[in-house]
């Protein structure tokens, strides 16, 4: 380092020398100015050496593997999460679409060019909805998380192209319900909501995600179904005489649930469903009507001893 700045002052010294001789200061003869010119092009003929590194062409002897997702997400982790949690089908290595990395120069404005296309998998014939919906980034705003669907207008325009029940349901069965957008609900594409994020429950302790899987179909709520194990606490939550009724009775009837009589919403069962005919013939010929003593269906007299 010491010798290449000594050889440097003296470069520029000869150059200072040269300066003089050519203003013309005379202090130097034709020979002289010989001498400093081939001291300076002999000096400047010499490489100077900034660093010393060993070269190292081993590591260069084969070509790097592929990026892998992993490492891709290092710098990208917000896409790599994307991708992770709503990618769908689109879990796979990033060069299965992008294949130019790191090529985009402002000056190019080459964008469009190196981004891909959904186009280049993707045609009507791969994609059942393709014939409808053809510009994919209406809907798939995000193609790291094409799960992920905002209601967007274009969503809410075309719910009944794809769902045909739900609206129809809704226009059959008017409800409060019906005058609620779908997004109201559904507040991106494929999520189904807890009924409980709207509707407190009908009794205070109930536990229910969906209204439906007790009572209520979503898209015609007035018209009641439940399974034959639905509390019968629920059934209270409307009839609450008849519960009350029910849950001080002494009879047999308090061990029956409501839904193993009431199969259906409102159907009154008859007695001989269950009972047949437990009495003699013309105690039942005398009395055809089982509520003529038994006045309550969900309290009868117990027999006394």
């Amino acid at each position: 380092m010491k010798q290449g700045l000594y050889r440097f002052g003296k470069l520029l010294l000869g150059a200072a020398l040269l300066g003089v001789i050519s203003a013309g200061a005379g202090v130097a003869t034709a020979a002289d100015q010989a001498a400093v010119k081939a001291e300076m092009g002999k000096r400047s003929s010499t490489p100077v050496a900034t660093v010393q590194i060993q070269k190292q062409p081993e590591m260069f002897a084969s070509d790097p593997p592929p990026l892998t997702a992993t490492q891709c997400g290092q710098c990208h982790p917000s896409v790599f999460q994307d991708i992770k949690k709503e990618g769908g089908r689109h879990t796979f290595t990033c060069q299965g679409c992008h294949k130019s990395f790191h090529s985009y120069s402002p000056r190019k404005n080459n964008w469009d060019e190196i981004m891909p296309k959904c186009s280049d998998c993707h045609t009507p014939a791969t994609v059942a909805h393709a014939q409808i919906f053809d510009q994919c980034a209406e809907c798939h705003t995000n193609p790291h998380a094409i799960k992920n669907m905002p209601m967007s207008q274009k969503l809410l325009a075309s719910c009944a192209t794809c769902h045909v029940g739900p609206p129809a349901e809704l226009k059959q069965f008017p409800s409060k319900h019906t005058n609620v957008s779908c997004g109201d609900c559904h507040t991106r594409h494929g999520f189904i909501p807890s009924c409980n994020m709207c509707h407190k429950p009908h009794y205070e302790g109930q536990e229910f995600k969906t209204c439906a899987s007790e009572c209520h179909p979503v898209h015609k709520p007035k018209e009641i179904t439940y399974k034959k194990d639905v509390g019968a606490r629920t059934c209270g939550a409307c009839h609450a005489e008849i519960y009350a009724t029910w849950t001080k009775t002494p009879s047999r009837h308090a061990k029956v649930n409501c839904a193993e009589c009431h199969t259906r919403h409102g159907l009154i069962p008859q007695c001989t469903d269950c009972h047949g005919l437990p009495h003699s013939k013309p105690l039942h010929e005398r009395f055809p009507k089982c509520l003529t003593c038994h006045q309550d269906a969900h309290n009868p007299p117990v027999r006394q001893r």
